[in-house]
């Protein structure tokens, strides 16, 4: 065994990058909410952007090292990060030697960080993915989250030496304050102007999870009382359902709804969505699909390990 969970956090899990292309046959993508975040943990470790990491909820797990390893912590800003009693640095390679204890305390701002190791996180692949969808119990660690006094194995990777000096931006900001959307299949339903739409500020709920963002306060007005034959959705679409308060769908959001499909976030703000914390406000920003493209072009260009997606 190579760590053992002294404490867990809020909820702490395995995740890679998701099941791709499966949800023609009725299976959530899941995987890292917050993909850019878990990409670039396994890029400055120079290891696949897809290696299994651990996504932290709001406070991470306190960590013994049973044998020497290097990681990686990035997303949210958290604060007091340790190796024994030694503050260290997000965003950048910290070895690990055997009997280290890694600790944290919460994330400051927003709401999920990431934690790369060196080796691969030995856990349970399921439709070629080791991301843990909790609702159904599938991959990660017995499709659970991680546990108190748990033992984690590992595995060596046959990759990439590790990139002490990465030629992309390493230390980034979250500005959840504006979503960037383009109209969804439904958008004609949607009485409202684009100005309307991005006046006023919606507000996180606490009811939210990785299934769905749900929103507070600000109602969208439509025409058809929220409600239709249930078709295909993706996560980062905006449904609005019959109380006019729009659902952002998450990372393990369904493969089939029944409300209205009103707007989509672009894919180049997809990972602020793992971000959003309970209470945080936000506006809408309507673009167009020539907008979107070239967002995700300049996304790319500022983090080139993306192209893989």
């Amino acid at each position: 065994m190579a760590i053992q969970i002294l404490s867990t956090g809020l909820q702490t899990t395995v995740q890679d990058l998701g099941r791709l292309r499966k949800r023609h046959i009725g299976m959530p993508q899941s995987g890292a909410f917050d993909y850019l975040s878990a990409a670039k943990a396994n890029a400055i470790l120079g290891k696949s952007i897809n290696s299994p990491v651990l996504e932290c909820t709001m406070t991470g797990p306190t960590i013994k090292f049973l044998k020497d390893m290097q990681i990686c912590v990035t997303g949210a800003r958290v604060s007091e990060l340790k190796i024994d009693d030694s503050l260290v640095t997000q965003d950048e390679i910290l070895d690990l030697k055997k009997g280290n204890i890694f600790s944290m305390n919460h994330a400051e701002e927003n709401l999920r960080f990431y934690i790369g190791f060196s080796e691969d996180i030995k856990a349970t692949e399921f439709l070629g993915s080791v991301s843990t969808y909790l609702p159904a119990k599938l991959g990660g660690l017995n499709g659970e989250a991680i546990q108190k006094d748990q033992m984690i194995d590992f595995k060596k990777t046959a990759a990439d030496k590790y990139v002490s000096t990465p030629s992309f931006q390493v230390k980034g900001t979250f500005n959840t304050s504006i979503i960037r959307v383009v109209a969804g299949p439904e958008f004609n339903l949607l009485n409202m102007t684009a100005n309307e739409l991005g006046k006023d500020d919606y507000i996180i709920s606490n009811e939210s999870n990785r299934m769905g963002i749900r929103t507070v306060g600000k109602k969208m007005q439509i025409d058809d009382g929220g409600s239709m034959i249930s078709k295909p959705i993706y996560p980062g679409m905006v449904q609005c359902p019959q109380n006019g308060l729009p659902i952002i769908l998450g990372a393990d959001a369904q493969t089939l709804g029944g409300y209205p499909r009103i707007l989509q976030v672009i894919k180049a703000d997809r990972h602020l969505l793992g971000q959003l914390k309970p209470n945080d406000r936000f506006r809408f920003n309507l673009i167009s699909i020539a907008e979107a493209i070239d967002e995700w072009n300049t996304l790319k260009k500022a983090y080139p390990f993306i192209c893989e997606l």
